[in-house]
């Protein structure tokens, strides 16, 4: 596993689509897209960009790259 030493967490998490779209009912698949879009409203009222409008990369903390991808992160004003 990664050295995730001084890594602050910034997001709730990360759902797969495919878990959500598995494991979720119709009535909770759209309860989340409710919620996703309150956000972005939210967001939009403050000038802000639409988080919908973000693409994000993940890393999993457990791939053999993941310390040189924090290294990469760090050089560069992104971790912690």
């Amino acid at each position: 596993m990664a050295n995730i030493e001084g890594m602050q967490s910034k997001y709730i998490g990360v759902l797969k689509m495919e878990d959500a779209q598995k494991h979720l009912t119709p009535a909770q698949q759209w309860d989340l897209i409710g919620i996703f879009e309150t956000i972005d409203a939210g967001r939009q009222a403050e000038g802000k960009p639409a988080a919908s409008n973000n693409i994000y990369l993940v890393i999993n903390t457990d791939e053999p790259y993941a310390d040189e991808v924090i290294e990469i992160m760090k050089r560069h004003g992104h971790w912690g």
